[in-house]
């Protein structure tokens, strides 16, 4: 199923990790996009453009995330209690922006496609919603222009793969956890009721340039 994260108390699908190849002729992130099936979430190597990472929409609702997981980079570790930024451009989109289950009763919210920072800890001892970890509210809707959206890394501002806020004392423990060993960082896109359940364009155009993304 989709890996969804629901704004809510509840999701409707499971998570699907991936093994992102470190490509040493790429930028070091990575676009993870639901495949046709919408049961898996498959990673591609971005190009560079004029930022750090670059891609280009299409007209199909399945661009769910870029992020980086390389072991070498500054952003991952123990990001406890740091800021999280991350600017970026959006150029050349002439279509509307549509994210998945946009209109239908399985995702009656309105909110626009948006993007927002990502962050996520090993998963190797099996699937926890507190490894999962999505900036909230702080996000940025979808749209020609140059935003930037940042966080601290507390529990406050950040919630989890079922919607728990990381400063509710039930799992706070878990956002500490996540956060003291970030494995892979960045941005998830979605729209209406979940944070990343893939978004796109009508006609398929649209470029999405990320300028800088810190961890300080």
């Amino acid at each position: 199923m989709r890996r969804l994260m629901f704004t809510g108390v509840t999701a409707i699908a499971a998570v699907t990790l991936f093994a992102a190849p470190v490509d040493a002729g790429g930028s070091g992130w990575h676009l993870g996009f639901y495949t046709p099936s919408g049961r898996a979430l498959s990673m591609a190597s971005t190009g560079t453009g004029s930022g750090i990472a670059t891609f280009d929409f299409t007209s199909q609702d399945n661009t769910a995330l870029l992020v980086t997981d390389q072991g070498s980079s500054a952003l991952l570790g123990d990001d406890r209690g740091k800021t999280v930024t991350a600017t970026f451009t959006v150029s050349n989109a002439t279509g509307a922006f549509t994210y998945f289950g946009e209109g239908t009763p399985s995702n009656p919210c309105g909110t626009p496609a948006n993007t927002r920072l990502f962050f996520e800890t090993s998963n190797s001892g099996g699937f926890d919603e507190t490894h999962f970890w999505w900036s909230n509210p702080s996000s940025a809707i979808l749209a020609d222009g140059t935003f930037t959206v940042t966080a601290t890394v507390n529990g406050a501002e950040w919630s989890d793969f079922f919607g728990h806020l990381g400063n509710d004392p039930t799992y706070a423990a878990g956002f500490t956890s996540a956060a003291s060993n970030v494995t892979a960082i960045g941005l998830s896109f979605g729209g209406g009721c979940f944070f990343e359940n893939g978004v796109g364009t009508s006609d398929g155009s649209g470029t999405f340039t990320l300028e800088t993304f810190s961890v300080n």
